[in-house]
């Protein structure tokens, strides 16, 4: 499995792991991103996850762009 680890700035044991996962609910299941938090530091159970279908992960990551972007913030502070 491929896997990357975001390390929180400020919380000691918390990340975020990205993770691709072929065939997640069995056999011939589409492939999804898995995103997961941990805040006690145990990467392969975390807190929370989300699986996101890779064939809207492009619409993911714009709107991920999206709301990290300066006028957005400004809009969700109105």
């Amino acid at each position: 499995m491929f896997r990357i680890t975001i390390p929180y700035k400020d919380r000691p044991k918390a990340s975020i792991t990205v993770a691709l996962l072929k065939e997640p609910y069995g056999k011939d299941s589409e492939e999804v991103v898995s995103v997961g938090c941990t805040l006690k530091g145990d990467i392969d159970n975390p807190t929370w996850k989300v699986h996101i279908p890779t064939d809207i992960l492009d619409e993911v990551i714009s709107a991920l762009r999206e709301v990290n972007s300066f006028d957005f913030k400004n809009c969700a502070d109105s």
